[in-house]
């Protein structure tokens, strides 16, 4: 028999023989490499912020020691609270200790009254980060619909005066706003409570969401009426896409087009800001928890600036902070998931 010789074609790579091997896809390598490197982002932002956290308030005018021992200390007894503070060790060995501290899961101990950070930070955080989602869901809530007619009736008067209210509402401070719902919200209807917050906490969830819901609606009007500006132009940009024309032109009405397929572009721009009002809704959490008398962060971080008490400062602005990222992080995530251009471009 005749042996044959099969010459490989030009430009086609010969086959291997064997079993095939299954590789995982390009796009779980890629997608592995962009976790990793959102990670490492995020931990140099984290140690970054610690730095300048520690930095600023290192370098405050000022004696800790001095302060906390009152103005009847003597210099010697200065001196001896200084070095049971460690404040007369050097700076960098501060940071580092505070710094593995952190990494350990240790926040130090208060300089007034030597209680554990982490434990007092902990119970804080059940009341401000709970308002804080709520604010950030209630501001959601409102600026979508809002500024989603705003667009579509953006020739009409509706239009104009949202436009119009929400540059006037962006304006107007928190604690204004919070005023204004308890005299027109708390006081005649008695559904809210105007202070406090229940002793037990969320042992009653009803009752520690009255509480709040009244300081999270007076963060969130202000943050709302920030974001309907951006989802009225997120919308009146999906307005003019040709998909729209042509389903208005196939008979769909434009509210089901919006609802379908409009929302979800519009959502990419909108998840955005969302990470840049983060920020500023954990800073109208603090506010209105000292209006409303709740015992959340805001109180205790207010408090610790009077008292002067550094450490407690530095690991709350810490916690803050890094609350802040890993939920912008989180975000991000969440817009590549959404849109599958930004994760071919990642």
């Amino acid at each position: 028999m005749a042996l044959t010789t099969e010459t490989p074609r030009a430009g086609v790579a010969p086959q291997a023989s064997g079993p095939r091997v299954r590789r995982p896809a390009a796009g779980a390598w890629a997608t592995v490499g962009t976790v990793l490197a959102e990670l490492a982002t995020l931990a140099l932002s984290l140690l970054a912020a610690s730095a300048v956290i520690f930095g600023l308030l290192a370098v405050l005018p000022g004696d800790q020691a001095a302060v906390l021992g009152g103005t009847d200390a003597t210099p010697e007894q200065v001196a001896a609270l200084r070095a049971e503070l460690g404040l007369d060790r050097p700076l960098a060995k501060r940071y580092l200790d505070w710094l593995g501290g952190i990494i350990t899961g240790d926040l130090g101990t208060s300089g007034l009254d030597g209680r554990p950070i982490a434990g007092e930070l902990s119970e804080k955080l059940q009341v401000t980060v709970p308002l804080g989602l709520l604010a950030l869901l209630l501001s959601v809530l409102i600026a979508v619909p809002i500024g989603m007619l705003a667009a579509v009736h953006r020739d009409r008067g509706f239009g104009r005066t949202v436009a119009a209210l929400s540059q006037v509402t962006a304006a107007v401070p928190t604690f204004v706003t919070g005023l204004v719902l308890v005299v027109v919200i708390a006081l005649p209807t008695r559904l809210f409570p105007v202070q406090g917050f229940p002793a037990n906490r969320w042992e009653d969830p009803l009752a520690a969401l009255q509480a709040l819901m009244l300081p999270a609606l007076a963060v969130a009007i202000g943050q709302a009426a920030v974001l309907v500006r951006f989802v009225r132009s997120a919308t009146i940009d999906v307005l003019t896409k040709d998909w729209v024309r042509t389903g208005l032109a196939q008979g769909w009405p434009l509210r089901t087009i919006l609802l379908r397929q409009g929302l979800r572009n519009a959502s990419l721009p909108l998840i955005g800001v969302i990470g840049l009002e983060i920020a500023g809704v954990l800073m109208g959490s603090v506010i209105v928890e000292k209006l409303f008398g709740l015992p959340g962060v805001g109180g205790m971080l207010l408090a610790s600036v009077g008292n002067r008490d550094i450490p407690t400062i530095q690991s709350t602005l810490f916690v803050l902070t890094a609350l802040v990222m890993i939920t912008t992080v989180l975000l991000t995530a969440l817009s590549r998931v959404l849109d599958p251009r930004i994760r071919r471009t990642a």
